[in-house]
């Protein structure tokens, strides 16, 4: 695996109209094939850095580069089928069955039925679910856990490089939250994707995280591996949150 760059933000900066900043001039990188944890209490700027690596949202100055290309360059639509992207409720369509849900990328880069219909069948073993079980079903007969795994599913569809997370688990209850973790971490050695998770848990940061970056009103306090921001934490915050943690 190389450890080039697969996302960077250069001074990156986000100021919204009522003068809120919701980052301030950040450096910030993933490398190639690592899982990037985004961590912060709310506020701290963590889903508007995930909304402005896929144009969700556009930088008030600074610079934002995907795999080496600056993203401002970038077609916002096609840059965002590169991009995998599973949101906190899973934003499954509540009207169309889950193949038709998990296919939806293929559908619009137009891939033949017959390509899709394989790419559904070898993509929900992945996430442990059976695709002939589930495939003429709708999104209200699963449960909170299935229809993430399905939303995880509809990221993976195209084989995108890049896959951003955001609070994917959090209303799940515990059980089911643990379950997947343990499937997040299977399928993050089977894949090996380059991906950004954004939490607000500490112990799930750490679980699932290669690195973390934490954030607070808008600053990076520390990018660092979990045992280096327990060995040797930057600021008096992340110590407070370590020590939270380990209490």
């Amino acid at each position: 695996m190389t450890h080039s760059s697969e996302l960077e933000a250069r001074k990156l900066s986000k100021r919204f109209p009522d003068g809120t900043t919701a980052l301030e001039e950040i450096d910030w990188n993933v490398k190639q094939g690592e899982t990037m944890v985004l961590i912060g209490e709310s506020g701290s700027g963590k889903t508007t850095l995930l909304r402005l690596l896929n144009r969700l949202a556009e930088p008030s100055s600074g610079e934002i580069f995907i795999q080496g290309h600056p993203a401002a360059k970038q077609d916002p639509i096609a840059l965002r089928r590169r991009l995998g992207y599973v949101s906190q409720d899973g934003g499954l369509f509540p009207h169309w069955t889950i193949h038709d849900n998990v296919c939806l990328v293929l559908q619009l880069l137009e891939w033949p039925i017959a390509q899709q219909d394989e790419r559904f069948n070898s993509l929900l073993p992945l996430v442990n679910l059976d695709p002939i079980q589930i495939a003429s079903r709708y999104p209200i007969e699963l449960s909170g856990g299935q229809r993430q795994r399905v939303a995880v599913a509809r990221a993976l569809a195209a084989d995108p490089p890049i896959v951003l997370f955001d609070e994917p688990f959090s209303a799940l209850d515990p059980l089911t939250r643990h379950e997947l973790h343990e499937q997040f971490l299977t399928l993050k050695t089977t894949i090996q994707k380059t991906m950004v998770l954004v939490t607000h848990d500490m112990a799930e940061a750490f679980r699932l995280g290669d690195r973390i970056t934490v954030l607070k009103d808008g600053h990076i306090h520390q990018i660092g591996t979990p045992q280096e921001l327990i060995d040797t934490p930057a600021t008096p915050y992340v110590n407070s949150l370590i020590q939270h943690h380990l209490a």
